[in-house]
């Protein structure tokens, strides 16, 4: 039985807010790179990330706004029958403005909670921190569970 697109989409919303760290994939020229970042989910399945722009990656995805991304269920067991992991492309961007930054960076402390005194709304719009709020616009998704999804083994969407 394949599932519908919004069924698909809502399995994957559910995966999305049940995790927190995602592997982002970057690349300048031939070289491909890698970072692990927190990341938050907001209402319309974009991820909030919070790093730094100075860092390798986040000088790639100022030259290069196309990324990939993986997040996987750690609590499973390595040999798990049900594998259970999403991986997506999309395009990142920096967040601008203080309402948007306010809103995506208490969305990133609820996902992540203990960094509120650290990093601060004042702290990223004036710069004192190193770190700035990014969005990723998912543009594919791919979400592994043969539990959800049988003889497919996993649900798709374009986005």
């Amino acid at each position: 039985m394949s599932l519908s697109k919004d069924q698909i989409k809502t399995n994957i919303t559910e995966f999305l807010k049940n995790h927190g760290i995602l592997t982002l994939a970057t690349v300048s020229g031939f070289q491909p790179w890698v970072a692990t970042v927190y990341y938050a989910v907001d209402d319309r399945m974009n991820l909030i990330i919070l790093t730094d722009p100075a860092s390798r990656h986040g000088r790639e995805m100022a030259k290069n706004s196309r990324v990939a991304f993986s997040i996987f269920d750690s609590g499973q067991p390595n040999a798990a029958a049900v594998k259970i992991g999403l991986q997506g492309t999309g395009i990142i961007s920096p967040i601008k403005g203080v309402v948007a930054n306010t809103k995506a960076l208490l969305a990133w402390h609820r996902t992540n909670p203990g960094k509120e005194k650290d990093i601060t709304i004042k702290d990223v719009i004036k710069t004192i921190t190193d770190c700035r709020m990014y969005q990723i616009t998912p543009k594919y998704l791919k979400h592994f569970n043969k539990a959800l999804y049988s003889k497919e083994k996993y649900g798709t969407i374009s986005l």
